[in-house]
């Protein structure tokens, strides 16, 4: 038990996570100073169709990734706009008091709780001797690939827990203001285009909807085909609000133009004998297809899905289940809870993209629930890997989509905004073919699927139709690795002006450098995945349609890692740990990174690198357990002393995507001790040590500050404000590190 709350099972057996921690949210930091997290702590619904982020608070965000991210009910920088109004009339007079549930300025005598579980989020309302409210949020799993319904399902029960009979009044009210996530930073008048709503009433005013347009608003040549790639999205959805009738009540929907904007409302109104209860029901959804019956077969799906209203539970349960793997066999009561909780997550985040016609998992936090942007493919190819265990379809699908961001000499471009844009970037990235090759060898050891090797894919842009089998996408990403990256001269591959480090050259131009900056770090993967991938392709000859090009390939490939690892092994004499890169071409000792300091990214390669002895590995194990991994409370972090910082982010913070390789690679010859430093690294453990901090009880950024930072165990601020923390780094890297510990 700490502050924030704790974790339980509900009665589906599955992680519910209980919320203690009021709101606004409040903690300080180790130096006694604001720690800054986000005021309104939220959990994660969604499916592969719609993402719902459940505050605190009980506001919600309702976002779309489909077409471009953006928030339905937007309401300011990452905030949503909802209210929840209860109106209780009792007494001869019918005297009636206005009770707001939710909203910016909520009645704080109302004692409320909250707890947030696997697909809904439940909250409770109590009024002294009166009327309590039980209000549960629910949205059901994506059974199939690319599928699913993107809409909300709200139960609410409504008891009068008092001596006489009251009459009561329940409004839910939603702001429909389509923005996408890459504008909310933009002063309105800065803004291209405005998206406006056509509202109307439907089925006997049950259906209230808003259709949404895109207006331009300055000199702009929008696309004639809503399918092509474009910086804003000219196809937004439909929302849609469905008050359910009912009997034992009356109930309608409708829309109100207000001060705020247009706003869609479903109400209801009964009356509440002495210990009486009544329950009403509403869906919030979305939907792209404006002609047809969409909304009704949405709504009618979702009313036969769900289960009776139960305070316990959320009314889809039963799907999750079936969508989540048997974890049952699993006798430590945290691993099994927080592993379901991992993959639901992942589930949960996993988005249709209707411009690549992939579903794929976004990394969220910054980028994509705060920039609107799809990035960077080497996140998205991470995500990738516990899917192969879990849904090997849906993993499939994400490697896809990554690799339908290829241009057609080899190059993967790192991003997407709005919908389906690459746009032109500061970065010239290095190291995503070798994501690439870890994430399709990974799925082809463990799927045994080789005729995947043959399967059409498109290039960037996809409206090009342009294809090639994923076997020749392949070959020409080695081709880009070896002849277009290439490598320095001490015959390491070089770092254009990105690998993992977006960031690396803080104090550097990468104007200057790129040219012969050379990367430990791609050289370290090249080498742990490269003999990977050359095994699977061996094991594939006989399902390959053409075999002279898998020769020639692994042929190539070969000769490519044999000359790689003769340059690195020359490289690391007399060290017992690789250096971080070269920027120079000289040798000038102050452009040489991690020669006598530990930095991290290198060495969680070198550890998987089969060729690298046992004996060096334990040595290597030794120093970074001594430099950066031991004084810490949670995770190696990246510099044993920052390169140009105070140590926070990229320079000196702890990041999810080193802990999982690190564990992976300790694994190779320690398993005991991977299974320890896994361990380490849960939520649990977390909340042990940081009891104060939300981030960090069931989900994380893409990393935390570490000991040399002021704000240890925080994360930090890529922006200026604090974001959505969510981020599918930790979800993903420990379910992929619970199958390769305990599952192989």
């Amino acid at each position: 038990m700490n502050k924030v709350g704790h974790w339980d099972l509900d009665k589906d057996r599955l992680p519910v996570y209980h919320y203690m921690g009021g709101y606004p949210f409040f903690a300080k930091d180790k130096a006694g100073q604001d720690a800054k997290l986000p005021e309104d702590p939220c959990f994660l619904l969604g499916n592969y169709r719609a993402t719902v982020f459940a505050h605190a608070s009980g506001m919600y965000e309702f976002i779309t990734g489909e077409r471009g991210w953006a928030r339905l009910n937007h309401a300011g920088k990452n905030k949503g706009w909802n209210q929840s109004i209860l109106r209780i009339a009792s007494g001869i007079d019918q005297s009636a008091a206005e009770y707001l549930l939710v909203g910016e300025h909520a009645n704080p005598s109302i004692k409320s709780q909250s707890r947030f579980g696997v697909g809904y989020a439940h909250y409770g309302y109590s009024f002294d001797e009166q009327v309590a409210v039980s209000k549960t949020i629910s949205m059901q799993p994506s059974m199939e690939l690319h599928k699913g319904n993107p809409s909300m399902l709200v139960q609410l029960s409504l008891r009068n827990n008092g001596q006489s009979p009251v009459k009561v009044n329940y409004t839910e009210k939603l702001l429909v203001r389509y923005l996408l996530m890459n504008d909310q930073s933009a002063a309105p008048d800065k803004r291209l285009v405005e998206y406006r709503n056509q509202l109307s009433v439907q089925r006997n005013q049950t259906i209230a909807i808003a259709d949404i347009s895109c207006e331009p608003l300055k000199l702009l040549v929008l696309p004639d085909d809503a399918r092509d790639s474009f910086t804003h999205d000219v196809a937004p959805p439909s929302v849609f609000m469905h008050a359910v009738a009912d009997p034992s009540h009356t109930s309608r929907a409708g829309f109100k133009k207000t001060d705020i904007g247009d706003v869609l409302f479903a109400e209801f109104e009964a009356e509440l004998l002495a210990g009486e209860q009544k329950n009403f029901q509403f869906i919030i959804g979305l939907a792209f297809d404006h002609a047809g019956d969409e909304i009704q077969n949405q709504v009618e799906q979702m009313l036969s899905h769900a289960k009776p209203i139960n305070e316990s539970a959320g009314a889809y349960a039963h799907l999750w289940q079936q969508a989540l793997p048997d974890l049952s066999r699993e006798q430590d009561l945290i691993l099994r809870s927080e592993m379901i909780w991992n993959a639901y997550t992942l589930e949960a985040m996993a988005t249709y993209s209707q411009y690549f016609q992939e579903t794929y998992i976004p990394q969220g936090s910054v980028y994509a629930y705060h920039l609107g942007q799809n990035a960077s493919n080497r996140d998205h190819l991470q995500h990738s890997l516990p899917l192969i265990y879990t849904n090997p379809k849906l993993a499939k699908s994400c490697i896809r989509y990554s690799m339908k961001h290829s241009l057609s000499d080899g190059e993967i471009k790192r991003q997407n905004i709005g919908f389906g844009y690459s746009d032109p970037g500061v970065y010239m990235e290095s190291d995503a073919q070798l994501y690439m090759f870890m994430a399709v060898a990974e799925y082809l050891n463990v799927t045994g699927d080789y005729a995947f090797l043959n399967e059409s894919i498109s290039y960037y842009p996809v409206e090009h139709d342009r294809k090639d089998a994923v076997l020749t996408f392949l070959v020409k990403h080695f081709v880009y690795l070896r002849d277009v990256v290439g490598r320095g001269r001490h015959g390491l591959i070089r770092m254009l002006n990105s690998d993992w480090s977006d960031s690396f050259f803080h104090p550097y131009s990468p104007n200057i450098y790129w040219n012969f900056a050379q990367s430990h770090l791609n050289t370290t993967m090249a080498l742990a995945v490269i003999p990977r991938l050359l095994w699977e392709l061996e094991l594939s000859n006989s399902f390959i349609e053409d075999k002279a090009l898998l020769q020639s390939f692994i042929s190539e490939c070969k000769e490519y890692h044999d000359a790689l690892s003769a340059a690195f092994m020359t490289d690391m004499q007399g060290r017992t740990f690789s250096p971080r890169c070269y920027l120079c071409e000289e040798d000038e000792p102050e452009l040489k990174f991690g020669m006598e300091h530990l930095c991290i990214e290198p060495q969680t390669f070198l550890l998987q690198t089969e060729s690298f002895p046992v004996d060096r590995k334990k040595q290597l194990y030794a120093e970074i357990k001594a430099r950066v991994l031991d004084e810490e409370k949670y995770g190696a972090r990246t510099r044993e002393v920052p390169l140009w910082s105070k140590g926070d982010g990229e320079d000196g913070g702890i990041w999810f995507s080193h802990q999982g390789p690190l564990i992976i690679g300790l694994s190779s010859f320690d398993k005991e001790e991977a299974i320890k430093l896994f361990k380490k690294l849960t939520f649990h453990r977390f909340a042990e040590h940081y009891p104060d901090y939300w981030v960090g009880h069931w989900t994380f950024a893409d990393s935390l500050n570490s000991s040399v930072s002021q704000r240890e165990g925080l994360y930090p601020f890529w922006v200026e404000d604090a974001f959505q923390p969510y981020c599918a780094h930790v979800h993903a890297w420990m379910l992929f590190c619970y199958y390769k510990l305990f599952n192989e």
